[in-house]
């Protein structure tokens, strides 16, 4: 089993099984609160609400939509901003030549206002008000802003680094499929 470095703040996930040969999925084990509501991790760890982690299960994509959750290998920009490096688990809300914009606690993309009911907390002071989504990139948030770190603090995410995209949250033996 590969184990990936993470800490709570930044919403990691560890490789926890793969679907096999014929299959490109894999189980992500959640062992952060940053998504939070959507995703859960175990208590007593900070933010987390849960029992027991969930897991996500992630195919290779090579079409990235807004809202998507996806798994991804960190940059070096984002370890050393958050401390931590490895696996990340978060939601994408903005793409590729896009402008993503902060107001009020809200998340614009360009110009329009995000309905984001999977969204726990305000955005609010930690980016600059406007950023341009370059080729190939895409800017991804946590669920749960408050205890995230992400694109609003080490910048868009080169699409290289994405290594799938969410199809489910395992939940026990519940299989609830992603949208």
């Amino acid at each position: 089993m590969l184990v990936l470095a993470g800490i709570a703040l930044v919403g990691c996930g560890r490789v926890v099984g793969s679907g096999g040969a014929e299959s490109a999925e894999e189980s992500l084990e959640v062992i952060g609160s940053s998504m939070e509501p959507t995703l859960h991790c175990a208590r007593p760890a900070s933010g987390c609400l849960a029992r027991s982690d969930d897991e996500v299960v992630v195919r290779a994509e090579t079409r990235i939509e807004r809202r998507a959750i996806v798994a991804f290998q960190t940059g070096d920009q984002a370890r050393r901003e958050c401390g931590a490096g490895g696996l990340f688990v978060k939601r994408v809300v903005g793409l590729a030549g896009e402008r993503v914009s902060f107001r009020d606690g809200a998340v614009y993309v360009n110009g329009r206002k995000l309905q984001e009911p999977y969204a726990n907390g305000r955005t609010d002071g930690l980016v600059a008000s406007e950023v341009e989504v370059p080729a190939r990139h895409v800017f991804v948030l946590g669920d749960n802003r408050a205890q995230s770190c992400d694109s609003r603090i080490w910048g868009p995410l080169a699409a290289r680094r994405i290594i799938g995209v969410g199809i489910a949250i395992q939940r026990g033996d519940r299989r609830i499929p992603l949208p």
